[in-house]
């Protein structure tokens, strides 16, 4: 954080009445590295990614998730795109503070390959981990391969110094949206965002996607939070954030580990 003397200026008003505060500094969130994690069935293994991986890691994306060919995202279908942005299990130790993603991916354990990987985003000055991205190879689905990287995902985000979790579930994408609602796992719903992103719709041809936007404090973050009561909203956004409290009320009493917001 550079220093800067802001003593002559104000907020635009008085805020922070309803929550605590801290003082200013430097903030890091940090890939803290995980151990190899065993599928209950004992054929698949979830563990970092590797330099030998990156190829078939791009490869396994274009199958599981094609859908982000020509967006802010298709950095994952790209092999040379991954050194300067993932963290690598052979430069951990350097990449563990500097590199803004960390892929997880499972391995067929008797044959090698790989069959599903997720994505993180971290951003540190916000104190935020970002469930970016989940995907499966379609002939290795059903097997709950997402459930075995979500609990190895959580895990890290509790130890990475985060106190600030986001998520956003792709609306063509049914299960996902099912399973989340359903269980819970902690998230809240934000809001939905129709044309967030751009997607792929074949051939050379694109379109705007909706997304369903989900957060969720951890390790006290809500702490630092304000609350409703010192909001400023239109009146014609209560409505809006009234009806958004009672869903995640709902959803408050199931699962309270987020684990995995992409599902097989």
């Amino acid at each position: 954080m550079r220093p800067l003397d802001m003593t002559p200026h104000r907020p635009y008003r008085p805020m922070a009445q309803t929550c605590h505060t801290r003082p200013l500094a430097d903030k890091q969130v940090l890939w803290v590295h995980p151990a190899p994690r065993l599928h209950p069935q004992g054929r698949f293994l979830g563990r970092t990614l590797r330099q030998a991986d990156v190829g078939a890691a791009a490869e396994l994306w274009r199958a599981s998730y094609p859908e982000v060919y020509g967006s802010v995202h298709d950095y994952l279908l790209y092999p040379e795109d991954y050194p300067e942005r993932m963290a690598l299990e052979e430069t951990w130790e350097a990449d563990t503070r500097g590199k803004p993603h960390c892929m997880l991916v499972v391995e067929e354990i008797d044959t090698g390959r790989l069959v599903a990987a997720s994505l993180m985003t971290k951003c540190d000055r916000n104190l935020q981990i970002e469930y970016s991205f989940a995907g499966t190879h379609p002939e290795f689905r059903r097997y709950g391969l997402m459930k075995l990287l979500g609990k190895m995902m959580y895990d890290m985000t509790l130890a990475s110094g985060a106190e600030y979790l986001t998520t956003f579930l792709e609306t063509w994408h049914t299960i996902t949206q099912h399973e989340t609602l359903k269980w819970g796992r902690g998230w809240k719903v934000a809001g939905i965002f129709p044309g967030n992103f751009t997607r792929w719709a074949g051939g050379q041809e694109e379109y705007r996607a909706c997304e369903i936007h989900l957060y969720q404090f951890i390790r006290g973050g809500d702490r630092y939070a304000t609350q409703p009561e010192e909001w400023h909203l239109h009146p014609k956004l209560l409505p809006i954030w009234n009806a958004l409290e009672d869903l995640n009320r709902e959803l408050e009493h199931t699962s309270t580990t987020p684990e995995d917001a992409s599902h097989d």
